[in-house]
């Protein structure tokens, strides 16, 4: 049984980073990552949605100069921002899989990465299961980086094309031209800014709350609230939603109101965004 001074199950950012940081420090370090380094850090994710938000809101700003001097705002295409999303993605997968393989042949003693799934079988011992079979291996420290992914809630059909969680919005291929967002926290609220700065879809938010972004700031959170409908949101407050479904390929929805009035609303597409949960399951925990 081979023996390693630390175990990083995930090879995410904060896996990624405490793999690197013992190598730093002269440990034996076994990596493990099932799928692909960087996790959702960068896929579907951090540096995905960033880039959005960064793209839309230089276009937002050359809109107004625009409009400042008479002149026509400039098309945009869902595909062309998509690529220069993807582009960055790329070049910092790149990157790091270019760490990676400097790290594995500068230190092939102290330093292994397995591409598979990691199980805690014991305090210390994990069972490894790659394309090369199972393996048991000892660590004396073992940290579980296995990050998270969105939550979803059972009563909804979500097949991530009209009905999706954030890791569907790279699946586009157009700007829809309504969407309403369930749920108003970061996610909800930073995917709407996005939207709304583009002026190719009319975005319904629904906040089962007084206002958005609940645990936040108030201060902050109304700012937010302020940009969010002076770019045209529509923000459905105190609203419980009662059902959402796909009906002849758009998405219905009712929302029950404050004064127990219901009401049936149609959209192009939907972004379910209530939060991420871990993922642990296959990890021993």
């Amino acid at each position: 049984m081979k023996n390693y001074d630390l175990c990083v199950i995930g090879g995410g950012p904060s896996g990624y980073a405490a793999a690197m940081r013992a190598v730093d420090f002269n440990k034996s370090v076994l990596l493990v990552e099932r799928d692909r380094i960087g996790g959702a850090g960068i896929y579907d994710g951090a540096l995905s949605s960033k880039t959005f938000w960064e793209i839309s809101k230089e276009y937002s700003s050359f809109c107004k100069k625009m409009q400042h001097y008479g002149l026509e705002e400039p098309v945009v295409h869902f595909k062309n921002v998509l690529q220069e999303v993807n582009s960055a993605v790329f070049e910092r997968s790149d990157q790091l899989e270019e760490h990676l393989r400097l790290v594995i042949k500068k230190r092939p003693e102290s330093f292994r990465f397995v591409k598979g799934n990691g199980r805690l079988i014991s305090e210390n011992e994990i069972e490894l299961e790659s394309e090369s079979g199972k393996e048991k291996i000892f660590a004396k420290n073992i940290i579980i980086a296995t990050g998270s992914r969105p939550r979803k809630i059972p009563n909804i059909t979500i097949d991530e094309d009209i009905i999706m969680t954030s890791d569907g919005i790279s699946s586009l291929e157009e700007f829809p031209e309504s969407l309403v967002i369930l749920g108003a926290g970061v996610i909800g609220c930073e995917f709407a800014t996005i939207f709304s700065n583009f002026k190719k879809t009319k975005v319904h938010i629904i906040s089962k709350d007084d206002r958005i972004l609940p645990f936040e700031d108030p201060d902050l959170a109304l700012v937010v609230e302020s940009n969010l409908e002076a770019n045209g949101v529509l923000i459905h407050r105190e609203s419980k939603l009662e059902k959402m479904e796909i009906e002849n390929g758009r998405v219905e929805y009712i929302l029950v109101h404050p004064d127990g009035r219901k009401e049936v609303y149609h959209a192009e597409k939907a972004l379910v965004s209530v939060g991420r949960i871990p993922n642990i399951e296959n990890t021993g925990l």
